[in-house]
């Protein structure tokens, strides 16, 4: 056997290495018979922890985290993927060392990816409030603009609401997305207004020259009820769309009008030059405007060409608005003062008592109202305080007329006049109660909502202490009360502790409409100096202080019918 075996290996070439490698063979294939076989703790733990990975890269994907986040989560997954447990005899890793490991990598995997959801999800919340509060801004701004944000309103509801609901990425990029689409509406609002208005201006251009626009009005109207109900950035795309049609139809009809209004415009500048030369204001400098706006007149073709054409003529027409209105208010006031003057020597009561005569419209004068209008005219600086003289000069001036005419009216004194109508009208007083005192014929009419309900005869003040004409409110009720005077004893003004039953304040500075139970006469002339037919001749025989003085009876009436809200006009 011996030499069997010799001569076996002296048969073969390389009988050491050989046997080394099927030594190796043999073990490898156990080794790999084993592995196949059976699943050994290490390796159920690493296929576990790599389905939880693979399950949370799922609810990631729906959630809706961005590919672009999960990316460094695929690259190591492919790479785990790509590595095998240790088959050589000369590893010095074990089979469970290495699946520890694996399963080790993957809840490291894991919880990186957790960390990349909650990051990426509070990112998108973050975002979704702050365009919320941008959102929120934006509608406040555009609402105090005058802007239709109603329907954007209830959107910017509804995304809050979804806001509040909302847990993942997707939910919060929802409302992003929403969010977007109202602030991009709501940036539109303001230019599709400022065309509507521009068309609008345009219908009214072409009115002034007497085109028929009743066709464009119509469509403007269904325009601006687009606009209104709008709800999306095609909504108002489609209303702009509307709007060009319709202004560029606009221009063709207005093309034809230009040398009507032109002509138009350049009359209204002729106007105001004129009305300056009416309170004698150098109109030189005007004037050479107007020449050259004239000289325009022939290159304006186009509604382009117009609104710069109109845009000169406003602006001198806006400079001579300052010098209009103070010259207005000094010639008003002017003409107000002449006025009363005028009339008052051409109308002078002959007292036949102490053989004097006195005007009639002492109210109107320097003693009772002629000084406001030359204060305010003397503090007036801006153009609205000129302007605010102008109107209390026009008021003063129409009282002054209205107690003219009521001068000439022979209406009996209970009966409704003329003049109290048109002051009732002009004042806005139809609706309510009014107690109307005439100071030319010394008489009281109360109305209400416009009606005559009760007419009587007063006393006013004397000529020195007029009774003040304007239109008043009750600024004070006293019943009873005690007069006392101002004035010093020994003044002919002075008068002892007087007590008064019934006291409605009408003026401050004790101007009163008040019973006078020392008198028994009342009516025209008991303004000034007289004798009464009963009264205590130390205070009867002359007008008021420049209260109203009515019968006691007719007083009670008076304070218990009227209130508060009682107007009181005295012209």
């Amino acid at each position: 056997m011996a030499s069997m075996a010799s001569q076996f290996f002296r048969g073969t070439t390389t009988p050491r290495l050989t046997y080394a490698v099927l030594v190796m063979v043999l073990l490898s294939a156990s080794l790999a018979l084993a592995s196949c076989g059976s699943t050994n703790a290490a390796q159920q733990q690493a296929m576990q922890n790599q389905a939880r990975l693979e399950q949370l890269v799922l609810q990631a994907r729906k959630s809706g985290i961005p590919s672009s986040s999960l990316q460094s989560i695929f690259q190591q997954q492919q790479q785990l993927a790509a590595t095998r447990p240790p088959l050589s005899l000369f590893s010095t890793q074990s089979e469970d060392e290495y699946y520890q490991g694996l399963a080790a990598r993957y809840v490291q995997l894991r919880l990186q990816l957790q960390s990349i959801i909650a990051t990426t999800t509070q990112r998108e919340q973050n975002q979704a409030q702050h365009d919320l509060q941008t959102l929120q801004n934006l509608l406040a701004q555009q609402r105090t603009q005058g802007l239709p944000v109603q329907n954007f309103s209830l959107q910017f509801q509804q995304s809050q609401d979804a806001f509040l609901h909302a847990r993942t990425f997707a939910d919060f990029a929802r409302v992003s997305v929403q969010n977007a689409g109202i602030r991009q509406a709501l940036n539109m609002l303001p230019e599709v207004s400022d065309q509507l208005k521009q068309l609008q201006t345009t219908i009214t251009q072409m009115q002034s020259t007497h085109i028929d626009v009743g066709w464009l009005q119509s469509q403007d109207q269904s325009a601006q009820q687009l606009f209104k109900s709008a709800s999306t950035i095609s909504d108002l795309q489609h209303v702009q769309e509307l709007v060009n049609n319709q202004y560029q139809q606009a221009i063709v009809h207005s093309t034809l009008a230009m040398p009507i209004v032109t002509a138009n415009k350049l009359q209204e500048l002729a106007k105001k030059i004129s009305f300056l030369k009416t309170y004698g204001i150098d109109t030189t400098a005007y004037q050479q405007r107007f020449n050259a706006a004239q000289a325009q007149v022939s290159k304006v073709v186009t509604l382009r060409d117009y609104a710069t054409f109109s845009k000169l003529i406003d602006a001198d027409i806006t400079a001579m608005q300052n010098d209009t209105v103070q010259a207005q208010a000094h010639y008003l006031v002017n003409q107000f003062h002449q006025e009363v003057q005028n009339w008052g020597q051409a109308h002078l009561y002959h007292d036949s008592y102490d053989g004097n005569s006195y005007p009639l419209d002492a109210g109107y004068m320097q003693q009772g109202i002629g000084p406001d209008l030359d204060f305010a005219l003397s503090q007036a600086l801006t153009p609205a305080d000129f302007q605010a003289v102008v109107d209390m000069a026009n008021d003063d001036l129409f009282n002054l007329h209205a107690f003219e005419s009521d001068y000439a009216d022979k209406t009996a004194f209970n009966q409704v006049h003329k003049s109290d109508q048109q002051l009732l009208q002009r004042y806005g007083l139809l609706d309510r109660q009014v107690i109307v005192v005439s100071l030319a014929r010394q008489a009281m009419r109360i109305y209400q909502n416009g009606k005559l309900i009760r007419g009587l005869q007063v006393t006013t003040g004397r000529p020195e202490l007029p009774s003040l004409p304007g239109v008043w409110s009750v600024q004070g009720r006293l019943s009873p009360t005690t007069f006392t005077s101002s004035e010093p004893p020994g003044s002919p003004y002075w008068y002892p502790p007087t007590p008064i039953h019934y006291a409605i304040l009408y003026h401050q500075g004790g101007y009163f409409v008040h019973d006078s139970w020392w008198r028994v006469d009342y009516g025209p002339g008991t303004q000034f100096p007289h004798v009464d037919s009963g009264g205590d001749q130390q205070f009867s025989y002359n007008g008021s202080h420049g209260c109203i003085n009515v019968p006691l009876d007719e007083a009670g009436w008076i304070y218990n019918n009227t209130g508060w809200n009682t107007a009181i006009i005295i012209y």
